[in-house]
């Protein structure tokens, strides 16, 4: 059956010519006007002529010179790409119909799936913490059937047609069996709501006569032979025993069916994108036609058999703008008004092109707004582009070619509701317009009613049997639903399972711990039952929605499930529904790279051995972190384009493989076996790739063999979709056959513990294939008809294989049981008694391949101390040097049993990190926190970047005005040194008070073992400010960086002898006030003898002078730093002792200064 399956795809793809080498876009964007003085990319996508390569390669030429700007174009791009890069429905109605042919019953019998959600974004959360934007599910169109309110249908962009049967509470798949993702319109019979036509955004029509359970195509094999972007889909009212027609608007003519679909006619030819009818008098029908650059209005009075143009006061297009889309509305409250919103661009800006009212029913139109005329410039209260971003109108742009509606309600003509990037209202028949709810949470006085997703798609009012009127909208986080024509909006998406995920993981022994960087919808985070919204309850398994807009990134720490990595960085899960989420410390440039395309997003990679070592592939570099992703060293620079798919063997810590894009068209696999030390080429030849060096490559490593891996090849050729190596990528075998040869596989996951088993991912399926089998299974079961199968991931704790893509998370039982492999990671290998003063014991997790339910586990450790064993859990103290073994038996509930050995884990060592001349920190490195510091976070991590002014100078920053820490004590600890003969620690503070908040620093040391921390110097608010200081210093360049030098004196208890280990650190209290930043920080040497003391004295001559002297210093201090501080503290002038002999200009104005160099007691200079 399957070897039939997959000649009748191939044969179906063949007669269609569409294999899936041929791509085109979900939903046809309407293009922007490129204008002479924009980027080349941006003229070469709008030009329409470039190839995709062309206009890639010019965009990312452009954005590695120029900073990277969010505006319609680029938002546009990224449409464009994800599109491209998704089948065209030829290919995917091929599948369907090959997979019909060969019985789809059994040939899908493979796998049972299930959904995982998200189906919400658990919105009382969501808005108490004020996510920016939050959301769940792209929905382009809604739709409340007039014969029964309670029925409402909605189409998605990638996951299909939903129908709920509670007026919203509650959502139903309904095309899972059919070639369909993309819905853009949909229209319910007025008399019977079993009957519902739904138009794909690129694609066909659809109709069911009985509420879903079976589907047809409309119109007859010429007519369906047409992709069509049906762009909207109305019936004309009905009146006596009149037979209901449809009409659908689309990219391709303007057609109408007399009976219900089965033969479609062709009314009028062009591209349409409105349509609507005279609420009293059905024969006269209104409809807008695009014309290259502008739209025309046109009319029908005989029922829409016929249109004509010829009106005035119609949108008319200057030289040079551009006005390409419009959206239509009536209303029974006055039956000849006729409302427009178009949209567009003069040569004073893009967005709203103005509001325009007909009264006469078409006959002629007026401007009402905004300003005196077409486009900006835009002034808020005046002329407010109501398509743009900005919560008061004055912004340019938006997406208004791509998000666009407009409805009036039909109890009051005069209220009217249009919507591009936000929702707004009119009371004034359109003359006037106020923010009804903006898309970021926190802006716009109504918003906490009545949020709705940013790019809204549908605005539409209902009018139910008895009159109650209800509204609902339509954007790119899901459905919105008004009981009060606007006042008050809710979300009511409960049930919707299309998140479009761009970056998803799942955690190990926590597989319920998930976070996924969404497109749209932020990242989307699941925490067990914690949040809302789940399979199985709305009060528990759902998800959460967080940061916002397009995020790619998601992994999950596979030894500790309560950390997570976002865009954004490190987090830690919380326990709390109503705690959000901390962040943790996390180098932000080194987030793996990642991209618009398959075959581009890179992993973080887990050393096997240590759940906080772990890889990122970095633009052409891989680095390595062992603190959990603080800090990172680079392992080596491959150079080229970018590394992706990074590769540990489990059983060898040594072992990685890496795929490489050396330019566009060659990629490359290379091998390390010693760390990342030495490296090899382990890269398919031409004959074993089939000439396929050009395609973009995943790899995954065998469960117990170093030598086995997988590779795929995530193009569109033909065939040579996957490979397998033996022999550790010397030599290379095709595993492709006629099943696969024809799909494109996105995404690979190998089953420890089988024989060699192995799922893909494609645009459309799940594939199962072992040593066992001749043949690739198709795993499907469950699954909607076309799935996009971005990630997948095996879930040894429950027994699954997970997929997350296009339509959110789905998992499945294996196709067969693991054996059980014991497997485990410490969160730190290498222990220095030395720093810090007071060791934590090394936390052990297992990451074993086996059935959570009833798995008992048994550690062997070769030295140190237990503390505590919790079944998969260990802690363990180590406080004598040497290496140890660790060792781990892991047994499942039938009583398999498996023992794994990791040799001289872990190394101890006790070697001072701190000489007895103290240090200096400049955070001028490039690792933060620099070597042996470390941070304690309670609220926030404390963070590296540069001063504005002086792009070399680096200092500590914690970002008070960004992050509410609640007054939590955040530190960042210094290195463990022996306290003995030191005296002075000093540190340089920049900092000013932000309205009435009051952050603080505080100076805390711990000695030895002590219990608590000493506090030795703090300073809040004003006391802490510094004069003259800009208070954006942080932010901008349009002020001046003051600092101030804080000198402290370490107390005689810790200096004298006593103790032999010390540590100090910088707490930050945070009332959400302003940055604080940490410079300069030095901990002076121990004391000298005299005799040293006088050589090391440094002289100024004269003194006092003019503010031209010469400075002599000794040889022991060359290279030595120096700060000089006027008399308020303040740091005037910085740097390094050069030579011995130095001439000094120092501009400075009269006054007494200070002279300060670590190790020395300061220098009085006085300038007249």
């Amino acid at each position: 059956m399957l070897v039939s399956f997959s000649r009748l795809l191939f044969a179906a793809l063949l007669t269609c010519g569409c294999l899936a080498s041929a791509l085109a876009q979900y939903v046809p964007q309407t293009p922007y006007r490129a204008s002479a003085d924009d980027p080349a990319w941006v003229q070469l996508m709008y030009g329409g002529e470039a190839t995709v390569a062309e206009v890639r390669g010019a965009y990312e030429a452009h954005y590695a010179r120029h900073p990277f700007e969010k505006n319609r174009d680029t938002q546009y791009y990224k449409r464009w790409l994800r599109n491209v890069e998704l089948p065209r429905p030829e290919v995917s109605r091929a599948y369907a119909e090959a997979l019909g042919a060969s019985s789809a019953s059994t040939a899908r019998q493979n796998g049972v799936w299930e959904e995982m959600g998200p189906w919400h974004f658990d919105p009382e959360v969501a808005m108490q913490f004020q996510v920016q934007s939050p959301g769940a599910c792209h929905v382009y169109t809604v739709e409340q059937a007039p014969s029964s309110h309670e029925v409402v249908w909605c189409g998605t962009a990638t996951a299909g047609a939903w129908k709920s049967v509670d007026h919203g509470a509650h959502w139903t798949l309904m095309t899972r069996d059919l070639p369909l993702t993309s819905v853009y319109s949909i229209a319910i019979h007025p008399e019977d709501d079993h009957r519902v036509w739904v138009g794909s955004g690129s694609g066909q029509l659809w109709r069911t006569e009985d509420g879903g359970d079976s589907w047809a195509l409309c119109g007859n094999a010429t007519y369906q032979s047409t992709n069509r972007w049906y762009r909207d889909l109305v019936f004309k009212p009905v009146t006596g025993d009149e037979e209901s027609v449809l009409f659908a608007a689309t990219d391709n003519g303007l057609h109408r069916t007399e009976d219900g679909g089965v033969t479609m006619t062709q009314v009028a030819g062009g591209e349409y994108m409105e349509l609507a009818f005279h609420p009293s008098s059905p024969d006269t029908c209104y409809t807008v036609q695009l014309l290259a650059n502008s739209t025309v209005f046109k009319r029908s009075t005989d029922g829409g058999a016929t249109f004509a143009s010829g009106t005035t006061g119609w949108p008319s297009v200057g030289t040079g703008d551009e006005q390409r889309r419009c959206e239509l509305a009536v209303t029974p409250a006055d039956p000849d008004r006729i409302v427009v919103l178009a949209a567009g661009a003069t040569d004073n800006g893009g967005g709203l092109y103005g509001m325009y009212q007909s009264f006469d029913a078409g006959e002629s139109f007026e401007f009402m707004c905004c300003g005196d005329g077409p486009g900006g410039p835009w002034e808020a209260g005046v002329n407010p582009n109501i398509l743009g971003w900005s919560e008061d109108g004055s912004g340019d742009g938006g997406q208004y070619y791509y998000d666009l509606a407009l409805d009036v309600s039909p109890t009051d003509p005069d209220r009217q509701f249009a919507a591009g990037i936000c929702v707004w209202r009119s009371e004034s028949g359109g003359v006037d317009w106020s923010l009804n709810g903006h898309w970021v949470t926190w802006a716009g006085e109504f918003t906490a009613d009545r949020y709705t997703h940013a790019d809204v798609h549908d605005v539409k009012f209902f009018t139910r049997a008895d009159g109650t009127v209800d509204l609902w909208v339509a954007s790119d986080g899901g459905v919105f639903y008004s009981a009060d024509q606007g006042d008050h909006v809710e979300p009511r998406m409960y049930g919707l399972h299309g998140t479009d995920f761009w970056g998803w993981q799942a955690g190990w022994r926590g597989p319920e711990v998930m976070v996924g960087g969404t497109y749209h919808n932020g990242t989307m985070i699941r925490n067990g039952d914690l949040y809302h919204w789940g399979a199985e309850s709305d009060t528990a398994g759902g998800w959460l929605a967080e940061l916002a807009g397009d995020n790619f990134r998601g992994f999950v720490n596979p030894g500790d499930a309560t950390r997570g990595y976002h865009d954004g960085g490190a987090f830690r899960y919380t326990t709390d529904r109503f705690d959000r989420i901390d962040a943790m410390p996390f180098d932000g440039s080194k987030n793996p790279n990642t991209g618009y395309w398959f075959g581009e997003y890179g992993n973080l990679e887990w050393d096997p051995a240590c759940h906080n070592c772990m890889y990122s592939p970095v633009a052409s570099e891989l680095w390595r972190s062992e603190d959990g992703g603080a800090s990172w060293v680079l392992v080596h620079d491959f150079e080229g384009d970018k590394i992706i798919s990074v590769k540990v063997s489990p059983r060898d810590r040594d072992r990685i493989y890496v795929s490489h894009q050396v330019n566009g068209s060659l990629w490359r696999i290379h091998r390390s076996t010693d760390r990342g030390a030495t490296w090899e080429i382990a890269t398919p030849n031409m004959s074993e790739n089939g000439s396929n060096n050009n395609q973009p490559m995943y790899l995954d490593v065998d469960g117990t063999d170093p030598d086995r891996l997988w590779c795929v090849l995530t193009g569109t050729q033909t065939g040579y979709k996957i490979l397998r190596s033996e022999d550790a990528g010397e030599t290379w075998q095709n595993w492709t056959n006629g099943t696969i040869a024809s799909e494109r596989v996105v995404s690979l996951a190998h089953q420890r513990g089988s024989n060699g088993g192995v799922y893909i991912g494609t645009t459309n399926a799940v594939y199962y294939r072992d040593a066992d089998l001749d043949d690739w299974v198709l795993y499907n079961e469950g699954l909607p008809m076309i799935n996009v199968n971005t990630f997948l991931q095996a879930d040894y704790c429950g027994g699954h294989i997970r997929a997350a893509g296009t339509r959110g998370v789905h998992q499945a039982a294996f196709y067969a049981p693991s054996d059980v492999l014991a497997g485990f990671m410490a969160d730190r290998t290498d222990v220095n008694l030395a720093s810090p003063c007071q060791q934590d014991p090394i936390h052990f997790s297992a990451v074993s391949v086996v059935r959570c339910d009833g798995a008992t586990y048994e550690w062997t450790f070769g030295g140190g101390t237990v503390l505590a064993i919790e079944g998969p859990e260990a802690w363990v103290a180590f406080d004598q040097e040497g290496s140890y073994d660790v060792g781990l038996t892991v047994t499942d509930a039938d009583g398999a049993t498996d023992t794994w050995t990791w040799e001289d884990l872990i190394e101890v060592v006790n070697a001072p990190v701190v000489s007895d001349e103290g240090f200096q920190e400049d955070f001028n490195g490039p690792t933060f926190p620099p070597e042996h510091w470390r941070m304690e976070v309670a609220g926030h991590a404390w963070e590296h970047t540069y001063d504005l002014l002086d792009e070399t100078n680096g200092v500590a920053q914690f970002p008070n005005y960004w992050v509410d820490t609640d007054g939590a004590f955040d530190l960042l600890v210094t290195p463990a040194f022996n306290p003995t003969g030191h005296s002075t620690f000093s540190f340089d503070v920049a900092y000013q008070v932000y309205a009435d908040y009051v952050d603080g620093l505080e100076v805390w040391g711990r000695a030895g073992d002590d219990d608590a921390w000493t506090v030795l110097w703090s300073a809040y608010g004003n006391e802490l400010a510094v004069d003259g200081c800009y208070t954006w210093f942080w932010y901008d360049t349009g002020g001046t960086i003051q600092w101030a030098n804080h000198v402290l004196d370490l107390p005689s208890a810790w200096t004298d002898g006593s103790e032999t280990c010390l540590e100090l650190a910088f707490a930050n209290v945070g009332d959400y006030g302003n940055h604080i930043w940490v410079d300069n920080v030095n901990l002076d040497a121990v004391s000298a003898s005299d005799e040293m003391s006088d050589q090391a004295q440094i002289q100024l001559f004269p003194n006092p002078n003019q503010g031209a002297c010469v400075v002599v210093v000794p040889d022991a201090l060359l290279g030595a730093s120096y700060h000089v501080h006027d008399a308020q503290g303040r740091v005037v002038r910085v740097g390094r002792f050069e030579h011995t002999r130095m001439p000094w200009e120092a501009n400075l104005p009269v006054g007494v200064y200070t002279l300060a160099t670590p190790g020395l007691a300061p220098v009085r200079w006085v300038v007249r």
